[in-house]
């Protein structure tokens, strides 16, 4: 596969990685409460997840929709329902960064990140379009391959540097100082973001 047909669709998908939706404010949140480790594997799911819409999307996948619209109806209706449980819990929260003996565990973190992607049908669609560019009828498994590990390390730069940066000691000595608000405006962002998927679903 040539530069020039790998460059437009590396450039979108970074775009698309900064900016803010469900899997920064997850993996954000992750690194702020539970600590860097727990921040990294939750990058880790989302990553994973994401090298599942890829590995998919060249398998067809926006053939499958297009024959079963029910489909994307269903997993538009479940990512609504668990972002929106995520923004509670957010809102729940008290605002404290817990003690050492009450860090997630990593498969909880990574799974958290895994979901929140896997369930994002925007996600599924995203993918299908951006790559529908580069899959031609041609395209050789060497190539596919390439495809699929840039795409997939361009995701787990961007997810494990914010998870660096939001588990760092400056940054976290200024969040001790603001988790509530900051959970309360990550909650809000995550139901507002179940608010619009569910908005999307009943039209």
């Amino acid at each position: 596969m040539s530069l020039e047909a790998l460059s437009p669709i590396l450039i979108i998908h970074a775009v698309a990685l900064i900016s803010p939706g469900p899997d920064f404010a997850v993996v954000t949140r992750l690194s702020i409460v539970f600590g860097r480790r727990a921040g990294l594997w939750g990058a880790a799911g989302v990553v994973v997840a994401i090298g599942v819409y890829v590995l998919i999307s060249v398998l067809g996948l926006s053939l499958v929709l297009a024959a079963l619209p029910g489909l994307g109806r269903l997993l538009s209706v479940a990512g609504a329902l668990y972002l929106a449980w995520l923004g509670v819990q957010c809102l729940r929260s008290r605002g404290q960064l817990p003690d050492a003996q009450s860090r997630q565990h990593v498969g909880k973190a990574f799974l958290t990140g895994f979901l929140t992607n896997l369930l994002n049908p925007k996600a599924m669609l995203y993918f299908g379009s951006i790559l529908s560019q580069a899959l031609t009828p041609g395209l050789g498994a060497a190539d596919v391959a390439l495809l699929w590990f840039l795409l997939v390390g361009e995701s787990f730069l961007w997810f494990g540097l914010v998870a660096v940066l939001f588990s760092s000691q400056r940054v976290l000595e200024w969040l001790r100082r603001h988790m509530l608000w900051f959970d309360r405006i990550v909650g809000a962002a995550l139901l507002g973001l179940a608010a619009k998927l569910a908005t999307s679903v009943a039209r």
